[in-house]
């Protein structure tokens, strides 16, 4: 069992990716996700375990100490398929970090979402959580952001563009298709909970996430003094993710 590791910013979609990923199993045909710990997930039947550990290369006082047992959990269980999620890095960051892990992984999966939606998803969340907006999304996040960009095409990983992804079936299915995994499209109905859900409309559309209109969210707060400062600081920003995003 080789893992696989999605790579991300926050907001960008990649949890509700991720999960759906985990479902793409044969003989898995809807949402059934099993909670081990506050970061680390399972779905299954009776004759195969998948998992999907949230950021357990991340370290800090901010994480879960337990992060670190993640190897023995594997070795002890031995699933059929783990997926690993790691947001917030530049990609060769994420890379390295990755090589000094104990598990060796296929190529990264990189999830990448347009600069509008993306801060303005980032600025709602802010403005939800009541979370000073500078901290979520500043120039240190808006690089970090642009590096995954222009990193795009690269033969060194995988990219899912969220945008394609909420909207395209086809697309989804050659994803699986590329990464061998087994297209049901189970849990793609299933809004992810990860962050509080959605930063427009939280838990609203927990069973219907096709019902949300994700690519054009960024139109709700457009006037909004901060979204438009971004996208007035962040020119070659705005214009790398237009020719990505057409």
């Amino acid at each position: 069992m080789t893992p696989d590791l999605i790579v991300s910013m926050h907001r960008t979609g990649h949890h509700a990716v991720a999960v759906w990923l985990l479902h793409q199993r044969k003989g898995i045909e809807e949402f059934s996700i099993t909670t081990i710990t506050r970061w680390l997930f399972a779905v299954g039947d009776d004759n195969n375990l998948y998992m999907m550990a949230n950021n357990p290369l991340k370290t800090g006082h901010n994480e879960h100490l337990d992060k670190e047992k993640l190897p023995l959990i594997v070795k002890d269980i031995k699933p059929d398929g783990l997926i690993v999620t790691h947001e917030q890095d530049k990609i060769s960051d994420t890379i390295y970090k990755a090589t000094k892990s104990p598990f060796h992984f296929n190529e990264p999966i990189v999830v990448i979402r347009d600069f509008r939606n993306w801060a303005a998803s980032c600025i709602k969340m802010a403005l939800r959580d009541n979370k000073i907006i500078e901290q979520v999304i500043n120039n240190d996040k808006v690089a970090l952001y642009k590096d995954h960009l222009l990193n795009y095409g690269s033969a060194d990983c995988y990219f899912i563009k969220f945008n394609d992804w909420a909207t395209n079936k086809d697309y989804r299915e050659t994803i699986c298709k590329d990464l061998g995994y087994t297209f049901t499209d189970a849990a793609k109905e299933q809004l992810s909970i990860f962050g509080g859900g959605s930063s427009f409309s939280g838990m609203r559309y927990l069973k219907n996430a096709s019902d949300m209109n994700v690519n054009n969210r960024y139109k709700e707060i457009e006037t909004h003094p901060y979204y438009e400062m971004l996208l007035y600081k962040h020119p070659e920003v705005l214009k790398l993710s237009d020719s990505i995003f057409k």
